[in-house]
């Protein structure tokens, strides 16, 4: 893969839909890149009983830390799941 740039930015509606690219991810970081990931919600509303509420933003720090994300690059908002469209204005 030959990417020319030195930043890109990373949409994910979800915060585990970054884990869907990861290769893509580790390659811009590894061609020099500067990643920032922005992430919309946290699905609260979709988590299973038997995991925390906290469990996909958790899980979003971790696996930023392995594809090199810097801590500071990563965002995470918090709108309810499946109502986005609703906040659109």
């Amino acid at each position: 893969m030959n990417i020319i740039s030195e930043k890109t930015l990373l949409l994910a509606p979800h915060n585990d839909d970054l884990e869907f690219g990861g290769g893509s991810v580790a390659i811009l970081i590894d061609t020099g890149n500067e990643v920032f990931c922005v992430a919309f919600s946290a699905c609260r509303q979709s988590v299973r009983k038997y995991f925390t509420e906290e469990i996909l933003i958790t899980k979003i720090k971790e696996v930023s830390v392995i594809l090199g994300i810097k801590a500071e690059n990563l965002v995470l908002f918090d709108y309810d799941v499946r109502t986005f469209n609703y906040h659109r204005q």
